[in-house]
């Protein structure tokens, strides 16, 4: 019914309510008991009465169509108030209407709560009809698949016929089932879609479809396979140089002394080489242990890295490279471990002799008020600043986000030549992140390298 409806008094109804009063009227009339000119007066007050009644009773029947009409309102007019002798039929229709309210309120209510929860959801939702037709995408599902998502067909969201072949299985056939794809969009993301069947309002059978990215995990995978892989190559290596020698020192060479002495310091040198990998391996296992248990000892800085420095220098001359430390004013403590701090300035620093091309190594350490807002964890806070900068070859830039990976090398001859193990600055990370600090890798090509860390002072 129209909100505006408008309903206007029945002749017909006037006429049923003034009959009676007509008829006695008319009788009275008749036997002579009421003159022609009263009679007139009686009939036209009887009229005005019935047309006054009908109307009175149009207007409530019309404010009761106005208000059953918006019923649907969660947030409507309160029903109207009719009186006798309508009200004992018009009640039954108020209380429907009532009910009718309610019930609209608590859907409303609970759609928003749905809607509130799908958009809180980390990971895509999808509500798929049975016409392969997208009717509800949560905020993930948008972010990870592009777009408005509503009212498209799911094969332009989800290009892979294993998803497709699911979505009818569990339309046709009521099935449950998991597969996993990479959006089209995206071939480096992986999802895990679970798939299953679900009624709709209208009766048919829908989809439901939730999923899980896994892109984290299968890198973490893939960087568990590599690593395995590159171990066992730089553990290999050596060990066939040296099985070789031995062989070599069995048999043709077995009573030559200078070939012996030079095989022997080979050996000596692989031998040397699989024990720093090693203790390397060892080294950033037991910092990966201890990744969530944050020190809690107040550590002076300077003292370790003068300890470090003074340690550097002979292995710095022996290279012919000079250490120039820079120190300034006292730095205040941090919360540290002091075994891993100065681990972590002997990597660095012994990283800058072996690749600063025999240029001198300067080391600069500083207080500073808070460390700049790309400073990760600890942006915006008291911090000591320690920099080890070289003056080599430089570092490309492709190369300076993947330095911290384990076994990753630049030039794999060149450090292998150096007797670098590849796991440096994979040490040094864990340790800058265990400590709550920041590593920034600097470098331009011809002029060389910085590497920065900040670490929080200790409150």
């Amino acid at each position: 019914m129209a909100a505006g409806v408008v309903l206007r008094p029945s002749w017909r109804e006037a006429g049923y309510l003034a009959t009676p009063a007509l008829l006695a009227v008319a009788a009275l009339w008749l036997v002579g008991q009421l003159a022609i000119l009263p009679a007139l007066l009686a009939v036209l007050a009887t009229a005005g009465l019935a047309l006054g009644l009908a109307a009175w009773r149009a207007r409530d029947l019309a404010r009761l169509a106005r208000w059953l009409d918006g019923v649907g309102s969660a947030a409507g007019d309160p029903p109207p108030e009719i009186g006798p002798p309508l009200d004992a039929v018009v009640q039954p229709l108020v209380e429907v209407g009532r009910a009718v309210r309610r019930q609209r309120a608590e859907l409303a209510g609970q759609r928003r709560l749905i809607e509130a929860v799908l958009g809180r959801l980390p990971d895509p939702v999808l509500l798929i009809g049975r016409e392969r037709v997208i009717r509800l995408a949560n905020p993930a599902a948008e972010r990870s698949f592009g777009g408005s998502l509503v009212g498209l067909p799911l094969g332009r969201a989800v290009r892979d016929p294993t998803v497709t072949a699911a979505v009818t299985a569990a339309i046709e056939t009521g099935s449950n089932s998991t597969v996993t794809f990479s959006p089209a969009a995206d071939r480096l993301k992986q999802f895990a879609a679970h798939v299953g069947p679900v009624p709709l309002e209208d009766g048919a059978t829908g989809v439901l479809m939730t999923f899980r990215e896994q892109s984290e995990q299968v890198l973490i995978e893939r960087m568990r396979s590599d690593f395995v892989a590159n171990a066992s190559h730089e553990i290999r290596t050596p060990l066939a140089a040296i099985h070789g020698l031995i062989e070599t020192l069995q048999g043709p060479a077995r009573d030559d002394a200078a070939a012996r002495e030079a095989f022997l310091d080979t050996m000596a040198q692989e031998t040397a080489r699989m024990t720093r990998l090693v203790d390397d391996l060892l080294s950033l296992s037991r910092i990966e242990l201890a990744a969530h248990q944050p020190p809690t000892e107040r550590c002076d800085v300077d003292r370790v890295l003068a300890s470090v420095v003074d340690r550097m220098r002979p292995l710095a001359a022996k290279r012919r490279v000079r250490l120039e430390y820079v120190d300034g004013e006292p730095l205040p403590p941090v919360l540290a471990d002091t075994d891993q701090l100065h681990q972590l300035f002997v990597n660095l620093i012994d990283n800058a002799i072996k690749y600063g091309g025999g240029k001198p190594v300067r080391i600069e350490a500083e207080a500073r008020a808070a460390a700049p807002a790309d400073a990760g964890g600890v942006s915006g806070r008291p911090c000591v600043v320690v920099a080890v900068v070289d003056r080599g070859d430089g570092i490309a830039a492709e190369h300076i986000p993947r330095l911290t990976e384990r076994f990753y090398r630049v030039d794999k001859a060149r450090s292998r030549g150096q007797g670098g193990t590849g796991l440096g600055l994979a040490i040094v990370k864990h340790i800058v992140r265990r400590h709550g600090g920041h590593l920034e890798i600097t470098s331009q090509l011809g002029k060389g390298s910085r590497f920065t860390v900040y670490l929080p002072c200790a409150g």
